[in-house]
């Protein structure tokens, strides 16, 4: 009997000693350096702060990179699951949680030639604006009224360097962190022209719509500590500097 008690007793002991492993949160997101890229040795700022968030908040995370538009519904119609870099919208406000913001970005015309300084500038002096399908930028451009003959959408990741007309009249509608950063790596020797930037976007760490209060509570908190005590920023430097 006593040795049974004991066997018992080292049992519960053994396992009070073994680690808890932390859950694993999904995130999705989209190959749009320097915020999130999809390489080993670089995960892009918004994807490092939101890791760090996680783990501060006792997570661990998996980021999926599917094609924007269906990591986009998979998430909305899930649970629980995250999303980065995202742009909030009022198309996209009802269909996610929204859980924190991580920064704001500036959104510009990019061109080899002149500088675009407006949507009214680029509506009458461009045949074209590259635009990447499903974001934030496509809704915009939408919402001004552009046509669809004047939008040349390309599935985000198309290197959309490679394609951008050298004539001066043609576009590239993009965040100007993730258009600076692709042309400076994309070998072209001409010189890329950011006009003036027409709209600015705060960028989240979002969830599904049915998310748990109790992760969206902690996983704000962590954002913001990442924030406030300047981790957040540290880690930007590294990539933007």
């Amino acid at each position: 009997m006593r040795n049974s008690i004991l066997i018992a007793m080292t049992v519960v002991a053994s396992a009070a000693a073994a680690p808890v492993m932390a859950e694993r949160l999904r995130i999705y997101s989209v190959d749009a350096p320097p915020m999130t890229m999809d390489q080993a040795d670089q995960g892009g700022f918004v994807a490092d702060i939101t890791l760090e968030a996680l783990k501060r908040a006792g997570y661990q995370g998996e980021i999926i990179f599917d094609p924007w538009k269906r990591g986009q519904q998979e998430v909305a119609e899930g649970e629980n699951l995250l999303i980065i870099p995202f742009a909030r919208s009022p198309a996209r406000e009802p269909n996610y949680t929204w859980i924190a913001k991580i920064f704001t970005t500036e959104r510009s015309f990019a061109t080899v030639g002149k500088s675009i300084d407006s949507f009214e500038q680029a509506r009458a002096e461009l045949s074209s604006i590259i635009v990447g399908q499903g974001t934030a930028q496509e809704e915009l451009l939408k919402a001004k009224g552009f046509p669809q003959s004047q939008l040349r959408t390309l599935k985000v990741g198309q290197r959309e360097t490679e394609v951008l007309s050298p004539n001066g009249d043609e576009a590239w509608f993009n965040g100007t962190p993730e258009t600076l950063w692709k042309w400076k790596r994309s070998g072209r020797p001409e010189k890329i022209v950011i006009g003036k930037a027409v709209a600015f976007d705060d960028v989240y760490l979002a969830c599904s719509r049915k998310c748990s209060p109790h992760l969206v509570e902690t996983l704000k908190a962590a954002v913001d500590s990442v924030i406030a005590d300047g981790t957040a920023q540290r880690i930007s430097d590294q990539y933007v500097k």
